[in-house]
């Protein structure tokens, strides 16, 4: 997997999460961001890795009723920070200062 791959795979997942809400958490929806922090500790991204299992921590918590749906729009408006943040595959030497 590529910076570009992984990035359009973030996108995705934050329209996906923009659109469908923290009301009731799909566990398909974590297992996918717990695969996309393994993809980004396997690209040397730790802080997309910490932004991903922050979200899918809090969106277990939600589902056990330990949190509330503010608590993962937060989390989630910091993966979209990042992912908008997130150099190409051109740019990644800026992966460096980022992290």
């Amino acid at each position: 997997m590529t910076v570009d791959d992984f990035k359009a795979d973030l996108v995705k997942v934050v329209s996906d999460l923009s659109s469908s809400g923290f009301g009731k958490v799909d566990p398909a929806m974590v297992e996918r961001l717990n695969k996309l922090a393994g993809q980004a500790d396997g690209l040397g991204l730790k802080g997309g890795k910490q932004l991903l299992q922050n979200l899918s921590g809090i969106m277990t918590a939600i589902k056990e009723g330990k949190s509330q749906a503010p608590s993962g729009i937060l989390r989630l408006t910091d993966l979209d920070f990042y992912v908008k943040r997130l150099p190409n595959e051109d740019n990644i030497e800026d992966l460096l200062i980022f992290e």
